[in-house]
């Protein structure tokens, strides 16, 4: 299968105008017709994820995290990201990369959380944009089938997403949860956007101090799940996703989290 035929797929159903103006996503490395033999998907490109693409085989690795955010200005063994380019490209190793075009989209992760990981319903797009006719954004809202205690929605996320513990922001009012805002990765700006459209609880990742004491002021609930945390399920969505349309090997490697409970 040429490169080009997968990218055509993967850009129709998450186009790249819908990622955000900083992101960077797409083909960052390698040829569009080249011929792909094995796809290796995983949330970060660090140098083991290399390593384990070259050992079993793949040319192909999905991620995403994009390896590229900034321009470059040299590609030399002098720095870490020069020598992963250089890696890449010595094994004829491809790079592409899904970030917040996937996370925006129809059926993109923050849906594939809420619903196939959480089995929530009729999620509303918590931060809504329109372009070319199609809507998309960062966030959804669901409304809960039955209110929830913070707490129990706390144990729910563990089971769920394997956590072995998670960090919450509590509001003094302690009243059952109605509606919750998820938004994979660092989500926590979106919190008052959250709050102004009903939700009770937003449910995200990398919340700093002062966000969190802000939160808890004006009585709004926050869970933070880590990052790593919140979106190691994109591998998943896209083997879903690949695995129906195409007959080829793919294979899942996660180097994370990169925090660690001591």
């Amino acid at each position: 299968m040429k490169l080009s035929k997968l990218i055509n797929f993967l850009e129709d159903k998450f186009p790249m105008f819908l990622a955000e103006e900083w992101d960077n996503v797409g083909l960052q490395i390698g040829k569009r017709d080249s011929k792909i033999n094995g796809i290796l998907l995983s949330l970060d490109l660090t140098e083991k994820v290399i390593d384990k693409a070259i050992e079993i085989g793949a040319n192909l690795i999905i991620t995403h995290h994009p390896l590229i955010f900034k321009p470059l200005k040299n590609v030399s063994s002098d720095t870490l990201i020069g020598r992963k380019v250089i890696k890449l490209i010595e094994n004829g190793i491809s790079v592409y990369s899904m970030h917040t075009n996937l996370d925006s989209g129809k059926s993109g992760l923050n849906d594939f959380l809420g619903e196939n990981i959480l089995g929530l319903k009729l999620g509303k797009i918590l931060n809504p944009l329109e372009q070319n006719g199609r809507e998309y954004g960062i966030g959804r809202i669901y409304k809960l089938d039955e209110p929830l205690k913070l707490e129990k929605i706390s144990e729910i996320l563990k089971e769920k997403l394997k956590l072995h513990s998670i960090n919450v922001v509590k509001s003094d009012d302690d009243k059952e949860i109605k509606k919750v805002a998820i938004v994979t990765g660092a989500g926590v700006s979106y919190w008052r956007k959250a709050k102004k459209l009903g939700a009770q609880v937003l449910i995200t990742g990398d919340i700093k101090y002062h966000e969190a004491m802000d939160a808890r002021e004006e009585n709004f609930n926050l869970i933070d799940i880590g990052h790593f945390e919140s979106e190691w399920i994109f591998s998943n969505l896209l083997e879903n996703l690949i695995r129906k349309e195409f007959e080829i090997t793919i294979t899942i490697y996660n180097d994370g989290p990169v925090f660690e409970k001591m």
